[in-house]
């Protein structure tokens, strides 16, 4: 069985529009930082080298906050 982590990216990406990702985004206590990283990464399709330097962040910082970031979507989700 795959990883709760996992399961939250499949729901993430199976969202149906832009405006049901900003739902989730908006209904979960992230910072204007971290919403963006998700926008970079889920809407954008950037990977997570771009985002640290677009960031400002190492590439082990932001997979930390990402995985951070699923931890409460998911609580959200299930």
């Amino acid at each position: 069985m795959s990883s709760p982590h996992v399961q939250t990216r499949h729901k993430i990406q199976e969202l149906c529009s832009i405006e049901s990702f900003e739902d989730v985004l908006n209904s979960c206590i992230l910072t204007d930082e971290e919403k963006e990283l998700m926008r970079l990464h889920y809407l954008k399709g950037k990977d997570f080298r771009y985002i640290a330097d677009t960031l400002g962040f190492s590439e082990s910082t932001i997979k930390r906050k990402h995985r951070k970031i699923l931890v409460k979507i998911g609580n959200l989700l299930a």
